[in-house]
């Protein structure tokens, strides 16, 4: 994959978690500095090639997480046995 789709997935995946604020949140996920994800994204340095597969890793756990707390909210909020 290329830098400029690593630098596409970047933003989206760091848009779509975390809104307009999203550099800090994700550079904590993916293990590296709020800067280094900023030299990313102004091309100062490369955005490593791995990126696009951290991405979705972290798009995965995020997943699982909401799935499980859907679940948590589901059964607190509806009689026992249904779903809505």
């Amino acid at each position: 994959m290329g830098e400029n789709r690593n630098l596409d997935l970047l933003r989206l995946v760091g848009e779509a978690l975390y809104g307009e604020r999203w550099q800090a949140p994700i550079a904590s996920d993916l293990g590296v500095s709020d800067r280094a994800v900023r030299y990313w994204l102004s091309k100062a340095t490369p955005c490593p090639d791995d990126t696009g597969s951290r991405l979705l890793g972290i798009v995965v756990r995020k997943r699982e997480a909401l799935a499980h707390l859907e679940e948590q909210v589901r059964s607190r909020t509806s009689p026992a046995g249904t779903r809505p």
